[in-house]
């Protein structure tokens, strides 16, 4: 099974020094992509291996810039990440 998917957004609400909610950040666009194949082995039901790569054009993006009350630094989206698995049902 091959699987797509797309996550954007619009940009959160951010603060200036004399308006309130008076800018926000840019959108932001990322892809992730996951591969998982069932091989007919093991015990039970079969084994599943799987691959994630998410974030596949290693996209930078600020979710939140630290304006606002009680918001400490920026913080960021998550960069190219792979994770790989095995899952074995029984």
């Amino acid at each position: 099974m091959v699987s797509a998917d797309f996550l954007g957004g619009s940009g959160l609400r951010a603060s200036t020094a004399t308006v309130p909610n008076g800018m926000a950040l840019p959108g932001y666009g990322e892809v992730n992509l996951a591969l998982v194949h069932k091989v007919p082995v093991g015990i039970g039901s079969g084994t599943e291996f799987r691959i994630d790569v998410l974030n596949v054009g290693d996209t930078i993006y600020e979710i939140r810039n630290g304006t606002g009350v009680s918001v400490g630094a920026p913080q960021y989206g998550l960069r190219r990440t792979i994770l790989a698995g095995i899952t074995q049902r029984f």
